[in-house]
């Protein structure tokens, strides 16, 4: 898989922008595409465009810091704090008999998780997505904290609670 360089973070920003979309950085570790002011019969047109600059650029999630860092310096931000891994999301879900207000908040990720083990897709890229652990820097913590919402997604789409 292609990746995309440090050097070519500023002609990235500037072709997303070209497009019309909106990207800015949301405090000093993030960045966020906006298509809000796009008119909706535009927008599969700016897919396509986008798609393509993704495909010209490759992967990028390497370099979101130095992304959010440029997009800083040319005015495009919205200050935030920074976001700590631990702050995201709790290491491990319940495991208890009931359904939990954690399951609740958690439920967009279950389904996501249970999606993307039924198109086979790779647990790390599925832990850095929908968990926001790093499998490189931190692979056990990673594991298992995937290890874990995966077996409570499963339990609760088998379970008859939520009905």
């Amino acid at each position: 898989m292609k990746r995309m360089q440090e050097k070519d973070i500023p002609a990235f920003v500037q072709e997303v922008v070209a497009t019309g979309c909106d990207i800015c950085a949301v405090g000093p570790s993030c960045y966020c595409f906006g298509d809000t002011d796009v008119p909706r019969d535009k927008r599969r047109g700016l897919y396509k465009k986008l798609g393509e600059i993704d495909a010209r650029y490759g992967s990028r999630d390497h370099l979101r810091y130095q992304i959010a860092a440029h997009l800083a310096s040319i005015g495009r931000y919205i200050d935030a704090p920074p976001m700590e891994e631990e702050d995201w999301i709790d290491n491990e879900a319940p495991e208890l008999a009931d359904v939990t207000p954690y399951d609740v908040a958690h439920l967009p990720i279950y389904a996501v998780l249970l999606m993307a083990e039924a198109k086979g897709a790779d647990w790390r890229i599925v832990a850095r997505a929908t968990l926001n652990i790093d499998p490189e820097r931190q692979p056990e913590r990673a594991r298992r904290a995937w290890a874990s919402h995966m077996a409570r997604a499963r339990w609760l789409a088998t379970s008859d609670l939520l009905q």
